[in-house]
């Protein structure tokens, strides 16, 4: 499975550039991403709608996001509505480590959003 971080990213980067309502389609398929941050910050679009109709994966490799802190952040964000799709946060391999009893990064959460008027971020793997 190839990365496409940089691929979700830049999506975000064009619906946020633009002044109109904005629309982030992800195809059928698997999509490895790694942790990423999606920013709100300054957005012009007042309205970013995401429809996916895919699973979303988190690397298999918990030592790949290490102590990020948050898998998918989506920070200061408003009128963004997401639909569809699974997310996959492969949390198997940084529990069996945790369980062991190894040293182990602290890992973390499947995703993290503020500024939604719901929290759709509960379990590390999640069908809207």
């Amino acid at each position: 499975m190839t990365d496409s971080t940089d691929a979700f990213l830049g999506a975000w980067a064009s619906a946020c550039a633009s002044a109109q309502p904005a629309m982030i389609y992800v195809p059928p398929g698997r999509f490895l991403v790694r942790n990423a941050n999606f920013s709100g910050q300054n957005c012009k679009s007042a309205a970013v709608a995401i429809r996916v109709d895919a699973m979303i994966v988190a690397p298999s490799d918990y030592r790949v996001i290490g102590n990020a802190g948050n898998w998918l952040k989506f920070e200061s964000v408003s009128g963004v509505s997401i639909s569809g799709g699974v997310l996959n946060g492969n949390g198997t391999g940084l529990w069996a480590c945790k369980a062991s009893g190894k040293s182990c990064p602290t890992g973390a959460t499947v995703c993290k959003m503020t500024k939604l008027p719901f929290t759709p971020c509960l379990s590390s793997s999640i069908t809207w």
